[in-house]
């Protein structure tokens, strides 16, 4: 029939109305517009990629229980979606890695900021695989605050922590970072050297 959409066509409206109902096929819908998207965000709180994936799926299983929350037409279902897996990932730093590094979220002293600021200069997937590598305390807070752009009141109270100690685990993880960015350029420079 001329005019017709496939049957594998479906709009926004009608995916989320399929995930309120419970339809198998409207969430695999959602899932696979945004997995990909989610994945990268995951991936900025997670220490690994199974780790991110064990997030965003999560993630999603939220999504999927919470979605008649959502009220379609009046709000923006990326943003959404977005938010619920920033908030998963918040969850399981609380839940999962807390009680193993607590040292550093009881380390309340203050670091001076360093003025050079060498992770502004860096590639996406530089700083990724950098921000990777810190401990899920600092990690969690320069994620939040760097880029989701919470307030250090606001992750402090996601993180049940307190204000001054969000500020030094900010300060520790951009010295972690410079330091890393220094050792890398140092190994790349070597290496062009010889």
């Amino acid at each position: 029939m001329p005019g017709k959409q496939p049957a594998s066509y479906m709009t926004t409206e009608e995916i989320i109305k399929g995930c309120i109902e419970g339809k198998r096929a409207a969430q695999n819908k959602l899932y696979e517009h945004y997995h990909g998207r989610m994945l990268g965000v995951c991936l900025r709180y997670a220490g690994s990629k199974d780790e991110a994936k064990e997030i965003m799926n999560m993630g999603f299983l939220k999504v999927f229980q919470t979605i008649s929350r959502f009220q379609d037409g009046t709000g923006n279902i990326d943003a959404w979606i977005y938010r619920v897996m920033v908030n998963t990932a918040i969850d399981y730093y609380r839940k999962e890695l807390k009680h193993r590094y607590q040292d550093d979220i009881d380390n309340h002293y203050h670091i001076k900021d360093e003025s050079a600021d060498a992770v502004s200069e860096m590639r996406a997937e530089e700083l990724l695989q950098l921000v990777q590598k810190l401990s899920p305390a600092y990690r969690t807070v320069f994620n939040l605050y760097a880029i989701d752009g919470f307030s250090h009141k606001e992750i402090a109270e996601q993180l049940g922590i307190n204000e001054g100690t969000s500020k030094s685990n900010l300060a520790k993880a951009k010295m972690n970072l410079q330091e890393m960015i220094r050792k890398s350029e140092t190994f790349k420079s070597t290496s062009y050297a010889g």
